[in-house]
């Protein structure tokens, strides 16, 4: 089931309209119109709200099968990463668990400031290619190459960047998921 049928059988079984749900979720109802029609897909900080007004956990939405624990590599569902205008890749199935893991590619030049998140929550990071640079704190930079792997609180986090002229590649896990 997609994630708009999934937010549309939800939402009709809560008796709501679309008017409803667009007041609580702080969103347009135009918008959650295209969500659930599938035309648009919306960002996870927007997913969170509408998951939390139905209540129903935000990583059942993002399932791609109900029993099969494989996600393909042509398989993975891209996500946008908050309002960063960033993309994830999703490398698991996510059924409400706690950890979530992804994959990014990061283009040559890039910076990606951290965004604040409510709880605490640890972050693992793994280079898979190139080379990007991880700021933890005010002073604390740390280079990391392919093969390096990082693991911090990630309130301490204050940007990802790459400044080489070389995509880089990494994978990260989070725990808990973000929303």
């Amino acid at each position: 089931m997609s994630v708009g049928a999934a937010l549309r059988k939800r939402r009709n079984e809560l008796g709501m309209t679309l008017r409803q749900l667009a007041e609580e979720a702080e969103l347009t109802s135009g918008f959650l119109s295209q969500v659930e029609n599938d035309h648009v897909s919306p960002s996870l900080k927007s997913l969170g709200r509408i998951a939390e007004v139905l209540r129903i956990p935000l990583f059942h939405l993002l399932s791609q099968s109900v029993g099969n624990p494989v996600v393909r590599s042509n398989e993975r569902t891209a996500i946008p990463w908050d309002d960063t205008g960033v993309e994830i890749l999703l490398l698991t199935p996510h059924r409400d668990w706690q950890m979530l893991p992804f994959h990014r590619s990061m283009a040559p030049g890039e910076t990606v400031d951290a965004v604040r998140l409510e709880r605490a929550r640890e972050e693992w990071i793994f280079v898979m290619s190139g080379t990007i640079e991880i700021t933890l704190g005010d002073d604390e930079c740390y280079v990391l190459e392919e093969g390096d792997a990082i693991h911090f609180e990630s309130s301490r986090l204050v940007n990802v960047s790459n400044s080489t002229k070389k995509t880089a590649t990494y994978i990260c896990m989070m725990t808990p998921p973000p929303i």
